[in-house]
């Protein structure tokens, strides 16, 4: 039985893409028949104190495969940018403190990345074990920093842009989330046939949730945004969006979320006297496809930054897992795979009034929604299950 050491900063029960493709390819990994360790820090993400709630901890026996690190500063993620490089330091020493006690070895070491610096651990790991290192790649971290515009230390950016040639570089295999990063790291140096594309993907559990929970009433169009609300998603612009279609009172804007701006946003939604968008607390990942599948049409939106056209939100494909027709303000591979699924309205213009236009023709056009959504559900069931994609990571393994 061939072994597999997961290094990964974020994971189950934490909410969020990265925590959620992370449990699953541990649980693919397991029922393929491999041997699997995953090494992580004690859930965190948004905040330490979620997790005393035991409906976030609902899958069984994954513990016995765990070894969990806790850092002794952090109960929450900051928006404070310095605070948070500080965090990612400790969890880097963590990691590698954990790697160095290690006695058993394995054949295989997976990381994925961002953030970067943990993955030091992995580059150590390899060396120390003799393993083959596959780095799963989920963003372009550091380029992302430099796209949202927060982070501009020249010698931090320079150690992190150092670290990533190095840990392309040492790769055995590199798996990426979306096409769009393939030229960007084969332009590190890395051999084409070396890059596996494997999409962020939905269980058979997941795809039965489409039809159980459905919207209650069509005198209340709700349109619902769920996932992180960070510096990449642009969530001003739906709060702007809201004010505008403040007068059809019959739209109502839901935004499920957490992150880097949540205090920002429910201040700025006060700040406006918006009665018609309000900010659910972060829930697990079963309760959130439950509520957006009881909503009308999802919404998703990335800054408007060349580093996010390569980009597929994972929230596109939860979108469509429940069958829910999608107003994009998106470009790049989110906009294509939108076109491609004729699931969902993309703003061309990404301003204000074509969404809100979007919107409305959604809002009043029923036929047209379960025609997008309906469309949306087949082709991820079609491109986007995990029982058909951990085949491309098996394959890795097994060559």
């Amino acid at each position: 039985m061939k072994s597999v050491l997961m290094i990964v900063q974020n994971f189950y029960p934490e909410i969020g893409s990265a925590g959620n493709r992370m449990k699953n390819v541990y649980l693919q990994l397991k029922r393929s028949g491999y041997e699997v360790t995953v090494i992580t820090l004690k859930p965190s993400y948004p905040d330490q104190s979620l997790y005393q709630d035991n409906k976030f901890w609902d899958e069984k026996n994954i513990e016995e495969d765990v070894i969990r690190i806790k850092p002794n500063k952090v109960k929450r993620y900051t928006s404070n940018m310095g605070r948070r490089l500080l965090h990612y330091f400790e969890a880097m020493w963590l990691f590698i403190y954990t790697i160095i006690r290690l006695k058993k070895t394995y054949d295989y070491v997976f990381v994925t990345t961002p953030p970067i610096f943990p993955t030091i651990a992995a580059l150590i790991a390899k060396r120390k074990m003799k393993a083959k290192l596959i780095t799963d790649v989920r963003d372009l971290w550091p380029e992302s920093l430099i796209g949202v515009g927060v982070f501009a230390n020249k010698w931090i950016l320079k150690s992190a842009f150092m670290l990533e040639r190095q840990l392309y570089r040492h790769s055995d295999h590199i798996i990426i989330n979306s096409p769009g990063f393939r030229d960007y790291i084969h332009a590190k140096g890395v051999k084409e046939e070396t890059i596996q594309f494997i999409p962020n993907s939905l269980t058979g559990d997941e795809l039965a949730v489409k039809n159980v929970f459905t919207p209650i009433s069509e005198s209340k169009i709700k349109v619902v945004y769920s996932g992180n609300i960070g510096l990449a998603q642009d969530l001003k612009k739906l709060i702007n969006i809201a004010e505008a279609l403040r007068e059809h009172t019959q739209i109502e804007f839901t935004i499920i979320g957490y992150g880097y701006r949540t205090a920002e946003v429910e201040k700025e939604i006060s700040a406006k006297g918006l009665a018609n968008i309000k900010v659910i607390n972060a829930m697990n990942r079963r309760v959130t496809l439950h509520e957006v599948s009881s909503a009308h049409i999802a919404y998703v939106s990335l800054v408007e930054k060349e580093v996010f056209n390569k980009v597929l939100p994972g929230k596109i494909i939860d979108y469509m897992c429940v069958g829910k027709p999608i107003v994009g303000d998106v470009a790049g591979r989110a906009k294509q795979v939108i076109s491609e699924a004729k699931c969902g309205l993309v703003a061309d213009s990404r301003n204000v009034d074509e969404i809100s236009r979007h919107i409305l023709t959604m809002a009043r056009n029923q036929a047209l929604r379960e025609e997008l959504g309906e469309n949306g559900y087949v082709y991820a069931k079609q491109h986007f299950q995990w029982s058909k994609n951990i085949k491309g990571l098996i394959n890795v393994l097994e060559a």
